[in-house]
């Protein structure tokens, strides 16, 4: 509230002088023309006009309305008087200016960017980004290199900014460019491609204390592109081709190996997989047959036991037992020798008694 009245106060009090001082000047013409009403209403109006006009031009140097993240440099007769920070301020007219400064800055016009230059009151405390064009570099091992770079600052001083520099963007692009070349002097083809990072680091470095003497700071150079002469980038291109094959090369035989390995591991699963399968069956045949062999071991027990009762409930001899195995040990050789004489396993075994054969041999 208390501004506002005083925004009222300092515009009826500018319109008040500029009344006036027209009234007294023009009081001899309002004299000539007094006994005239059409006169007298004309000279109204020419003085309203006038005096508006005048109005207008002392509320424009008199209100001053700074943006935010904008500051104004104000001087009073030509010595510097304040810095004004965002908001609405009142100075006094025609004595109270504010300083104008060359500024620049990057306009984006789609994919390309364009350098604007203007002249204006208004120091802009955001970021700023300024532009190389490309500039000639000879590095340490005498390679005449190409290097388009970006270079970010903010301004954090305005009035070093203003006074200590005449042309501030000039003057950082200028330090920028000047300080690239020392670093990039020191350093070969390779490392200006590999360190960006202690290019960015060194360059602050090196321009901190010149910034700081004109209120700025130095956040970091952006190194765009590098371009070496024809006949080195032909060679990096052809080396980068070589290594790309020489990788693939690799990565193949890689590969094979990998492939060959997870074979190889394949077949010696197989392989001990089928081992163990012919272990388990091995076991289980030669589990079958050893109980193969004790039933049938069991069963001859038994027949040998049934023969030796059978001999015994007929027979008096104490040697039945002998006699029953007597009597299998038979059996099994007349099969036996069945098998040796038949040829095709149908032959036919007949028993004759021994006086049948004597009686043939003597025949």
């Amino acid at each position: 509230h208390f501004a506002s009245l005083f925004l009222v106060f300092t515009m009826y009090r500018s319109l008040i002088l500029p009344f006036l001082l027209v009234s007294l000047f023009t009081q001899p013409a309002l004299c000539a023309i007094e006994e005239s009403e059409e006169g007298t209403v004309i000279a109204f109006f020419v003085l309203l006009v006038l005096a508006l006009i005048l109005a207008k031009i002392i509320i424009a140097h008199s209100v001053k309305i700074v943006r935010h993240a904008e500051v104004m440099i104000l001087e009073r007769f030509g010595r510097y008087h304040t810095t004004l920070k965002p908001g609405l301020h009142f100075i006094i007219p025609f004595v109270d200016m504010p300083r104008t400064i060359h500024w620049r800055y990057v306009d984006t016009d789609g994919h390309k960017l364009n350098m604007v230059t203007v002249r204006t009151p208004r120091i802009d405390m955001r970021e700023h980004v300024i532009d190389f064009a490309r500039q000639h570099v000879i590095t340490r091992d005498t390679v005449l290199i190409d290097i388009d770079a970006l270079v970010y600052y903010q301004i954090t001083d305005p009035e070093l900014a203003v006074f200590k520099v005449q042309n501030l963007p000039d003057a950082v692009e200028l330090l920028t460019q000047t300080t690239l070349r020392n670093l990039i002097a020191h350093m070969t083809l390779d490392d200006t491609f590999s360190s960006r990072e202690v290019i960015n680091a060194q360059l602050k470095d090196a321009t901190k204390l010149d910034a700081e003497r004109w209120g700025i700071t130095i956040k970091h150079v952006e190194i765009l592109n590098i371009f070496p002469p024809k006949e080195i980038q032909n060679a990096m291109e052809h080396q980068i081709r070589e290594e790309r094959e020489r990788r693939s090369t690799v990565l193949q035989a890689d590969g094979e190996r990998e492939s060959e390995i997870i074979k190889s591991q394949g077949e010696r699963a197989k392989v001990v997989l089928r081992a163990e399968g012919d272990k388990t069956a091995n076991l289980q045949r030669a589990k079958g047959k050893a109980e193969a062999r004790l039933l049938l071991a069991k069963a001859e027990a038994e027949s040998i036991k049934s023969i030796r009762e059978a001999i015994e409930s007929t027979s008096t001899s104490t040697d039945a037992y002998v006699r029953a195995t007597d009597y299998l040990v038979a059996l099994e050789y007349l099969e036996t020798l069945g098998k040796l004489t038949s040829r095709n396993g149908k032959s036919s075994v007949v028993l004759l008694p021994s006086e049948t054969l004597e009686e043939i041999d003597l025949v």
